[in-house]
């Protein structure tokens, strides 16, 4: 079996799945990272709160939530990943519609916890387990395409939410994408099967990846699947979950206020400004389909290198003062950001395989949002004390690199035939 080949095969319902997970994590990102550029100042205005107060507590927000979120690997074995999927859609409705009319700064801190606990719990713990599921073996082109999902979000949530705080308020606005999801999980309930078994389908809509899997499969029937403890001592979660860390910390801190930069930094004007993220996250769709399909073709661990050091001078040329020079840098930390969701998932899947996904990747995440969430206490700490985005950004840049010099000395094997990067484990 060859995995490198990158294959559209996907059959009807497997195409289904993608564009599911696709919406998911348009929420995922939408209402826990790009979207905080409308909902900070404008609850901060609409509440009389403090907007740099209400930034600051999304990092230990995230932080709890992700300590939380690991536990939704244990969860979706014992009751089933489907079902998790369902329960977390309408928890994160729920916590979403409250996180809007929050009355108190302590209600909106509790309320974002929740928010981010059961959102990342669906779009990341079940969507990705889902896609492991259904794409074993293309885990890199279905990361480029279900990813673009983030890169969606990044390109319209901060219109759609303004468009609706300017027509009715902001706890409407937020409000009403709790009631999106909730539409969405019904959807999910009647159409979308936790794998390809079930919906009558083959993993990857192909035959040979279904007879090697199911072999494997009756291999290990009596051998324990992955617990808890194995993969938290397992040194590839945390040095993997480290690097790729380093990558959402510096996107999380570049795209969480990027609005607000081109607006301070730049002079643009609002509208101009959300004009400009829209079109990096545009351009961020392009780059997460080639970003999977290079992984595809040369593995996750290379690719994942490379991505570092093409961010690190996407960034710089970002912050340089030549117009010209922050255009290349728009286009770079546009084309970036359509491929820094893709590679966690896709790592997991190729080292632990479907049947360890749940856990191995639920632990993963943990560690990769913990050291993400840094960002928000980063980026508020070094914009007051050097008092502006120039000194935050060059660390930013520079973490970049640290995430790549990590992976790259990370030996990954993979799990189910591959003949990619078939090394010696750590």
């Amino acid at each position: 079996m060859n995995q490198n080949k990158v294959s559209y095969n996907f059959g009807k319902k497997g195409w289904g799945i993608i564009g599911y997970e696709v919406i998911l994590l348009f929420f995922m990102t939408g209402m826990t990272v790009d979207g905080l550029n409308i909902i900070v100042p404008n609850m901060a205005a609409f509440k009389g709160w403090d907007a740099d107060l209400l930034l600051s507590i999304s990092t230990p927000a995230q932080i709890i939530a992700l300590f939380l979120v690991v536990f939704w690997g244990g969860l979706i074995k014992k009751f089933g990943l489907k079902r998790v999927t369902v329960i977390t859609m309408f928890l994160a409705a729920a916590s979403t519609i409250l996180y809007g009319n929050s009355m108190s700064v302590a209600m909106y801190a509790v309320m974002l916890v929740l928010m981010v606990v059961f959102i990342n719990a669906f779009a990341l713990n079940c969507g990705f387990a889902i896609c492991a599921n259904w794409f074993p073996t293309q885990k890199g082109i279905v990361m480029g395409f279900v990813t673009i999902g983030m890169n969606l979000a990044s390109a319209i949530i901060n219109l759609i939410l303004n468009a609706l705080t300017q027509r009715l308020n902001i706890s409407w606005a937020i409000s009403i994408m709790g009631i999106v999801i909730a539409i969405v999980a019904v959807f999910i309930i009647l159409f979308v099967k936790a794998t390809p078994e079930e919906a009558g389908c083959l993993p990857d809509n192909d035959p040979e990846v279904a007879a090697l899997i199911h072999k494997e499969e009756a291999e290990l029937k009596n051998v324990e699947t992955l617990s808890y403890k194995d993969a938290l001592k397992n040194p590839k979660v945390w040095v993997l979950g480290i690097g790729y860390g380093c990558f959402g910390l510096a996107t999380l801190g570049i795209m969480s206020q990027l609005v607000d930069y081109f607006q301070t930094a730049r002079g643009f004007g609002v509208n101009t400004a959300m004009y400009t993220v829209t079109i990096a996250a545009i351009i961020g769709m392009v780059g997460s389909w080639l970003w999977g399909v290079v992984d595809q073709k040369i593995g996750t661990k290379l690719t994942s290198v490379i991505f570092g050091f093409w961010y690190f001078v996407g960034i710089v040329f970002l912050i340089l003062p030549s117009s010209f020079c922050m255009y290349i840098g728009i286009f770079m930390l546009g084309f970036a950001i359509g491929g820094n969701g893709n590679f966690p998932p896709s790592m997991a899947s190729y080292v632990f395989g479907r049947r360890d996904f749940t856990v191995s990747y639920s632990c993963m995440n943990m560690v990769v949002g913990v050291v993400r969430s840094l960002s928000f206490v980063l980026l508020a700490v070094f914009r007051g004390r050097f008092e502006g985005y120039t000194i935050p950004y060059l660390l930013f840049a520079s973490i970049s690199i640290v995430g790549a010099i990590l992976i790259a000395f990370v030996k990954v094997k993979g799990a189910v035939g591959s003949s990619l990067e078939q090394q010696s484990e750590t």
